[in-house]
């Protein structure tokens, strides 16, 4: 029995093309229905290479493109197509050049690719988009939903850390009207998001300086770094140093250059202390006060002294005249008791003018002759000065007015 050849022919070439191998490959971010060889891998990735040469491109914001992610087998027969549509979309804006492409984001993300491929939130993209320096990064999903064939594309903003969504529904992935709308809306989502960078040189003379902006660390020591415009919060911090700080209004497209010199921070230089300073100022200012010094007080008393004194001296003297016999009569009109009392009271009266006179010249002469001593010496009056003034008082108690 013959077996007809074209049937057998047939049937081998569906063998041959129903490979089971529908498994997914993670490292591009794409759900390729066949395993790629790594030649094949490259040159997907060379072929996504479309960075700007031109010099005004390093002003332009960085732009990524993640990867795509396609969970059924049409739409991953797509993906290659797909990629290259939406990145040369992003870069017909004008607006952005291409930060990385889709072999170096791979390498530089490693094992966190496969997640931040399909990451949609700020979380998980705000990570990814520092280590690729990345000032908008783009991931999508081509997939079947209610509405049919959608493609959705979320893109990180890092300047703001916000990310917006768009959406394009078409019939197939091969649809080139479909492919054509998603790399249009992508094209207007750079043109409304880009804004040319500023550069920021920083110089600082201490090597282990940190050079923050807002909330962004630089680097270490001198650095330059590409910034969003606007105003900006310079900080250049090191341990045991200064923190130097300055607000920047970084205009687009414009080379801002900050000359930093930090100093060392410690303690305040040794000097005299306060007694050193207070000593300095009191001798600048011709001594302590009158007020302040006791001399003034003692004059004070002394005059009182006298001034009391002059009052029992005046009583005494009213007492001495009505002590004689003024009626004649033999007998004193002034009683024994009233004479005794007359010349005790005057006894006093010059104890207290003859003691109070002394202490208040000798207090009056210490302000004088002595305004420069200073208020701690002055505060007690002196062993010598005391023992004066009580001598006089003793000398004079038991004289006559």
């Amino acid at each position: 029995m013959r077996i007809p050849v074209a049937p057998s022919v047939a049937l081998l070439a569906l063998a041959l093309l129903a490979h089971p191998a529908w498994a997914q490959e993670g490292g591009l971010g794409l759900d390729l229905s066949t395993e790629s060889t790594p030649q094949e891998q490259e040159g997907l990735d060379m072929g996504l290479d479309l960075r700007n040469d031109d010099p005004k491109a390093a002003l332009m914001p960085r732009f990524v493109l993640l990867g795509l992610e396609t969970p059924e087998r049409a739409g991953a027969q797509q993906a290659q197509v797909w990629l290259k549509t939406l990145a040369r979309g992003a870069l017909s804006s004008g607006m952005v050049s291409l930060g990385a492409n889709l072999q170096e984001t791979r390498e530089r993300l490693a094992e966190g690719y496969d997640a931040a491929v399909r990451c949609t939130e700020v979380a998980c993209l705000s990570e990814p988009a520092e280590s690729l320096d990345a000032d908008l990064l783009t991931t999508a999903r081509l997939s079947l939903e209610d509405a049919g064939w959608t493609l959705r594309a979320w893109t990180y903003d890092r300047d703001k850390r916000v990310i917006h969504e768009d959406v394009v529904t078409g019939r197939n992935p091969r649809d080139a009207a479909f492919q054509k709308e998603a790399a249009t809306k992508l094209s207007n989502r750079m043109m409304a998001l880009a804004r040319p960078r500023a550069v920021l040189k920083v110089s600082v003379n201490v090597p282990q300086a940190v050079v923050k902006v807002g909330e962004r660390i630089l680097g270490v020591g001198s650095v330059e770094a590409r910034l969003p415009p606007g105003t900006q919060q310079l900080e250049v911090s090191a341990d045991e140093y200064s923190t130097f700080t300055r607000t920047l209004n970084l205009k687009p497209g414009a080379t801002e250059s900050v000359d930093v010199r930090l100093e060392i921070s410690g303690p305040a230089p040794e000097g005299p202390g306060d007694e050193g300073v207070a000593g300095v100022a009191g001798s600048r200012k011709g001594g302590p006060s009158i007020f302040k010094r006791p001399a003034l007080y003692t004059a004070l008393v002394g005059l009182a002294a006298v001034g009391a004194g002059v009052v029992l001296g005046m009583g005494a003297k009213d007492v001495e005249k009505r002590a004689g016999d003024a009626d004649g009569d033999g007998i004193y009109d002034l009683s024994r008791k009233e004479r005794l009392d007359a010349q005790s009271q005057a006894n006093l009266a010059t104890a207290l003018i003859a003691g109070g006179g002394v202490v208040a010249a000798g207090s009056v002469a210490w302000l004088v002759i002595v305004p420069t001593r200073s208020a701690p010496s002055s505060t007690s009056l002196e062993p010598g000065g005391s023992g004066g003034a009580s001598t006089a008082l003793h000398l004079v108690v038991g004289g006559s007015f």
